[in-house]
This record gives structure tokens, C-alpha cells and sequence, in this order.
């Protein structure tokens, strides 16, 4: 999964990876959520992607263009390696609303993944969208245009 930076400008994220994980015993705090931010960075810059905007329509476009299935494949690594750190930082919520901003960026980060997969995996794509559509929050209803495309898109390589 180690791969050199695409562009001589791309940080090393591998790089970045590695310190952070070496501060987990003595900063989990800290290095939890800046893992989190440099796994997606990683998964955005390996598609091509801006490093900010809205991450389940950036990898839906990117996948509808045809985004390389190698680097699909690498970009869902990073998000799903985003999305563990997300969920522990879920588990740090102090009140509900942290809570709910937690679990939509886990919801993001599992649809993000599912579009990136649906053409290299589908029956994984299809189990991280059953998550994703069964949040008994429905936290993702704003993304709900990317779930039924997605969802068809599934359905047609299946049909």
C-alpha cells in the first residue's frame, strides 16, 4: 500500500503515517484525529481530488470518470483506515450532537469507499451501502441522490 508520491508537491503521507502512529501511546488524542484527516488526504490525492469538498460527490465523479482501478482500490484502503480512527473518535463524543457528526463521517467514509469499490468489489460496495442505508439516524438523508445512484449502479453490474 506504500506507494510513492504522485506528484513531487503530494506530501509524503506514508511518511506522515508512520510519525503519527509512532505517537499513539503517548498523544492518542492528538495523533487519533490527525490520522484520521491524513488517511483521507492520502485516499483524495491518490483519485486526483482537491483536498477539501465534499467527499462522497469528489469520489462519486472521479469514479464515474473512471477513476484507475488501482488507485480506487488504494483510495478505499485509506478511507476505510479513516474511517476505524473515525469511529474511535465517535467513541469520545461527550453529547449527542458530537455523536451524529461522528456518525456522518463514518457514513461518509463508508459510502466514499462503497463507490470507489463498486467496480473492483462489488458485494463489499454493496455491504458498506447496506451500512450506510441502515443508520437507524438516517444521518445520511442529504446524501441520498449518491446513495440511489449507487445503489442502481450496483444493481445494473449485478442485473
Amino acid at each position: 500500500m506504500t506507494t510513492p508520491p504522485a506528484h513531487p508537491l503530494e506530501p509524503d503521507f506514508a511518511a506522515e503515517v508512520a510519525r503519527l502512529e509512532a505517537r499513539l501511546p503517548t498523544a492518542r488524542f492528538d495523533a487519533v484525529p490527525r490520522l484520521r484527516q491524513a488517511r483521507e488526504q492520502w485516499a483524495r490525492a491518490r483519485l486526483g481530488l482537491p483536498p477539501a469538498g465534499e467527499l462522497v460527490g469528489l469520489v462519486r465523479a472521479a469514479v464515474e470518470e473512471d477513476a484507475a482501478p488501482a488507485h480506487a482500490s488504494e483510495a478505499a484502503q485509506h478511507l476505510a483506515a479513516a474511517e476505524a480512527w473515525q469511529w474511535e473518535i465517535g467513541t469520545w463524543a461527550s453529547g449527542s450532537g458530537e455523536g451524529l457528526a461522528s456518525m456522518y463521517a463514518v457514513r461518509t467514509l463508508q459510502l466514499a469507499q462503497a463507490w470507489l469499490l463498486a467496480g473492483v468489489a462489488p458485494a463489499r460496495a454493496g455491504a458498506l451501502l447496506d451500512q450506510v442505508e441502515g443508520d437507524a439516524n438516517q444521518i445520511v438523508a442529504p446524501l441520498a441522490a449518491h446513495v440511489a445512484a449507487l445503489r442502481a449502479r450496483l444493481g445494473a453490474a449485478t442485473g
